[in-house]
């Protein structure tokens, strides 16, 4: 009873802050989708960094640790690089830029340092913002789903998705960005409270402190020869046999097999290849874009990564303590366990809601966890739905279709952003997804091979050009999604990870067109 109290009050508390911050909202498209640009840099560096680490953290990356053991650590480098490049690179500059251009949203910045007289880049970036922010906003409704049946007997996955997406309409119709901005700030407290927090508690509690839970990893380690996700991806059937009484190293046996193999993991979605999509997440990037002021970004860089490293290494130390619980016999952690196979690399995707469950004693406490959970989830989904929202309603319905505002566009916002979120609700309300591989390739996948290149060398590249910003993000959106539908890993035993060869294709596309259809004014002179 005090577990669901405990999350109740938490959620309410949530759901009020951002009514609150509504109050704040100045009735225009500038503070409802920028907060007015008044972001200092705690608010922006944590927000930004809640809204792009989400369920695919809480559940995803906690499932993925369970089931592949230590390499799940090569997460941490995978993830940082990114934050590092975003922060100290792309952030004042962005910044600097969209100010100037008087850019509100990703679509707008693009179409006005371009001085794109008919509206295709314009429509392109739209349609990419709403089929990713879709897919990605469901994936955490998804995970919503997961989180409530785990921790509520009483409640089945397709309960949990609905109570998830009622939470966060229930703040971001009203307050928009500025309530997406608040919120985040707080669930991003909530989450490095948990990640780092539980995981010690755990190990103290254990017998033998992490030294106790080494040596169960190990021994059940030394009682098979299992390789890694590269030879389930590949469909090995002997993988699937040996996964419950395995954990890989650091490096898996099959990345060792050859130097293609090793690329295909170092570049793969459970390591380095997730750096690829951080300049590309339009969640991320309107944080820059509502920075106080350009200095602010270094501060907010260092929040950033910190924040980062202590929520990652928290994830996986949680996955493989839950694995630990596993191979000792517990009968929570034994059911994830015993799901475990090539089909279902989601199974431990519930093993921190359960192991807060069944672990801590004070159901208060256990409460705080599934409530980081949920903060996880809803600091993802709000913020998208917001950019999704404004890219639907003011990139093309306002500057398109209704220059004259004969309806005003705030309505027209918070309508979009309703429909957007039944979309997602519809997409996983027929059945569970595994969250850690969804989002990455996916979600995340798109955006970051679609505008990543694009960013960046619209910002550190003076000879960039209209045609070829066109031609490299329709390159990225097209391989991002083409990819895991052509591209089969059985016939190889390699993984080839979507996203950075998208992103390095779209990249190079973009360059040789801007070589060969050069824009009649550099960039830096465009004006909306």
């Amino acid at each position: 009873m005090t577990f669901t109290i405990s999350f109740i009050v938490y959620t309410l508390f949530i759901i009020a802050v951002g009514l609150f911050s509504a109050r704040y909202a100045r009735r225009s498209d500038e503070d409802y989708f920028l907060a007015g640009r008044s972001l200092g840099p705690w608010v922006a560096a944590l927000s930004a960094s809640a809204s792009s680490e989400s369920g695919w953290v809480t559940l995803g990356l906690v499932g993925w640790a369970f089931a592949f053991g230590y390499s799940a650590y090569w997460i941490i480098p995978g993830c940082l690089l990114g934050f590092i490049f975003n922060w100290f690179v792309v952030a004042g500059r962005l910044r600097d830029r969209s100010r100037a251009l008087e850019s509100l949203t990703l679509p707008d910045f693009f179409a006005f340092n371009y001085r794109e007289r008919y509206p295709i880049l314009r429509v392109l970036s739209v349609l990419v913002i709403i089929v990713a922010m879709v897919l990605y906003v469901a994936a955490q409704f998804g995970a919503a789903g997961k989180s409530f049946a785990a921790a509520f007997d009483n409640l089945n996955y397709q309960a949990g998705v609905l109570i998830g997406a009622a939470i966060v309409l229930a703040y971001v119709v009203l307050g928009g960005f500025r309530a997406a901005c608040w919120t985040d700030f707080i669930q991003a407290l909530i989450m490095v409270g948990t990640l780092v927090v539980f995981p010690i508690y755990l190990i103290a509690t254990t017998d033998g402190g992490f030294g106790g839970l080494r040596d169960t990893l190990t021994s059940a380690a030394e009682q098979a020869d299992f390789t890694s996700f590269s030879a389930i991806d590949a469909g090995d059937p002997a993988a699937g046999e040996k996964m419950r009484g395995l954990l890989p190293p650091w490096i898996p046996q099959a990345a060792q097999a050859s130097t293609a193999a090793l690329i295909g993991f170092l570049l793969g979605h459970g390591a380095l290849g997730i750096n690829f999509g951080y300049p590309g997440q339009p969640h991320v990037l309107v944080r820059f874009k509502a920075l106080r002021e350009r200095k602010e970004a270094v501060i907010g860089g260092v929040i950033s990564c910190v924040w980062a490293i202590l929520i990652y290494w928290g994830a996986v130390t949680i996955g493989l303590i839950v694995r630990a619980k596993a191979i000792e016999g517990a009968p929570w952690a034994a059911v994830l366990e015993a799901d475990l196979n090539p089909e279902n690399l989601g199974a431990g995707d519930e093993g921190l809601v359960l192991a807060a469950k069944n672990l801590i004693e004070y159901g208060i406490l256990s409460g705080l966890v599934l409530a980081a959970v949920l903060a996880a989830i809803c600091s993802t989904a709000d913020s998208q739905l917001v950019v999704a929202t404004s890219s639907a309603a003011n990139d093309l319905y306002s500057r398109l279709a209704d220059r004259q505002r004969r309806v005003a566009h705030l309505l027209v916002n918070r309508v979009t952003l309703v429909v957007l979120c039944v979309i997602a609700v519809l997409i996983v309300i027929g059945g569970e997804i595994p969250i850690f591989g969804f989002v990455l390739k996916h979600g995340w996948a798109v955006l970051g091979a679609s505008f990543g290149p694009q960013m960046i060398l619209c910002l550190l590249w003076r000879r960039a050009s209209y045609a070829g910003c066109v031609a490299g993000m329709a390159v990225g959106f097209t391989l991002a999604l083409a990819w895991p539908l052509i591209y089969d890993p059985q016939a190889t035993g390699v993984e080839v990870y979507n996203l950075p060869l998208a992103f390095i294709c779209a990249m190079v596309v973009n360059v040789l067109v801007s070589l060969a259809f050069p824009s009649k004014q550099p960039a830096e002179a465009s004006t909306p």
